[in-house]
């Protein structure tokens, strides 16, 4: 890998990482409905005119059913969901619930597109299991009363970004990436702006609030969404999602140094057995296994 991408990869598991950070930060003035369309909508507005530039309108016209679908699952609900998470937990808790998306990505492929699932991952998955559990257990990361909701919440948007690759990869292969992120924020914006509407807050928010904001729809969504398509398309799929062990890693570090949070023990042996678990399930462990043997043979 050159080390260009490699650097892309940093930046972009920082970035992710750090909207945990954020929407933990801003929740409270917004609340997970509205901060999650405001976020979109931003995305929304910066990535659209970009996809227009590219020539992109035809297909966004012609795919809008399944733009709709996307938009619900990529980012509605799964945004929802996270913001929801660090609302009662810590903003590394949410992180490393989030690398739970491979394996659920694995498991939606296995059950609905039949896709082969090997000892190896089946392992991976019940590691990773074991992880949630010695997490859930540690409530000094969890400050509601009912324990499960952050971990629910978090596993859910983890399942709904697992169902959106799968859902990508049987009906909008091959679409320009510009295209396929646009659509996911425009139709996400169309389906949070109501409830975001109703359920806005009464409070006045602070500049610094909308500042967070700003910053979780320009640079973790519209950014990161163009970093992301971008390595997809120069080093592959294996190789970019090692981004999804660098996110947990950056949002553990980012809520350490700016939210005193604490990095327990249960914390770090759960995050490793569900990293562990995830490099197991995609196959990168085997594939770096099998690099590593090819270059000694040669």
């Amino acid at each position: 890998m050159k080390p260009r991408y490699f650097l892309i990869l940093l930046i972009l598991g920082a970035i992710w990482g750090s909207s945990f950070l954020f929407a933990r930060i801003t929740v409270g003035e917004f609340g997970a409905i509205p901060l999650s369309a405001v976020r979109s909508l931003i995305a929304a507005a910066v990535l659209f005119p970009m996809m227009l530039l590219s020539g992109g309108w035809k297909q966004f016209v012609a795919y809008w059913k399944h733009f709709i679908v996307l938009g619900l699952i990529s980012t509605a609900l799964p945004f929802t969901f996270i913001t929801l998470t660090t609302q009662f937990s810590t903003a590394g808790f949410a992180s490393i619930l989030n690398s739970f998306t491979s394996i659920m990505s694995a498991l939606i492929a296995w059950i609905w597109l039949k896709e082969y699932l090997s000892i190896q991952a089946i392992l991976g998955i019940c590691l990773s299991f074991i992880g949630v559990v010695i997490m859930v257990v540690d409530t000094q990361s969890i400050s509601s009363e009912l324990i499960l909701l952050p971990v629910l919440t978090g596993l859910g948007a983890a399942f709904f970004y697992g169902l959106t690759g799968n859902y990508s990869k049987k009906y909008t292969d091959g679409l320009p990436s510009i295209v396929s992120a646009t659509g996911c924020q425009v139709y996400a914006a169309l389906f949070l702006l109501p409830p975001a509407i109703f359920l806005w807050p009464d409070n006045t928010i602070s500049t610094g609030g909308w500042i967070n904001a700003v910053i979780l729809g320009l640079m973790c969504t519209a950014l990161a969404f163009i970093l992301f398509f971008q390595l997809l398309e120069k080093i592959g799929i294996v190789r970019t999602m090692i981004v999804t062990y660098l996110i947990p890693l950056f949002g553990v570090f980012w809520g350490f140094l700016f939210l005193d949070e604490l990095i327990t023990l249960n914390i770090t042996i759960g995050a490793m057995l569900i990293l562990a678990g995830v490099a197991m399930t995609t196959g990168v462990l085997s594939y770096f296994l099998q690099k590593k043997r090819d270059h000694a043979e040669t």
